[in-house]
């Protein structure tokens, strides 16, 4: 694929050749982003959300980066809003493209769109979606936005 990044660790061409490596027996879907540990040449995670908490704390040290994406006292307002965005957009956007009859595309597309609006609302009066800092929302929301 044209501009795809390259495999430096092992050259493979494909990712279902990563994910063979980590498993030779597997049988699941091969999916992005995973968080693949160079030590034990396995996948530690495959789950955006999950990935975005291990790298919001476990590498500060190694970084110096202390951004919390997750803070305690705004968890639940993410907790909602991350539900709100997985259900109705993450998912909303395959649940629209792979609908199998026109009521569920139409029932999909008017849940993708209504969030679109709300969410554009809260984004018309503050920069993120939960107060004044990015949080772990606002980078689960971005990659289907892109």
């Amino acid at each position: 694929m044209v501009g795809a990044t390259k495999d430096h660790l092992y050259g493979k061409k494909f990712l279902r050749e990563i994910y063979q490596k980590a498993d030779p027996t597997i049988t699941t879907s091969v999916t992005v982003p995973i968080l693949w540990d160079k030590k034990t040449e396995t996948i530690v995670n495959n789950e955006s959300s999950l990935i975005i908490r291990i790298f919001n704390s476990n590498f500060n040290d190694l970084t110096g980066n202390q951004n919390d994406y997750f803070p305690a006292e705004k968890q639940a307002d993410i907790k909602k809003m991350n539900e709100l965005i997985y259900e109705n957009i993450n998912n909303g956007v395959y649940k629209s493209g792979f609908a199998s009859t026109q009521k569920a595309y139409e029932n999909a597309v008017k849940k993708l769109f209504e969030t679109l609006d709300e969410l554009d609302k809260i984004l018309s009066k503050s920069r993120y979606l939960i107060g004044n800092i990015i949080t772990e929302a606002d980078l689960r929301f971005i990659p289907t936005l892109l």
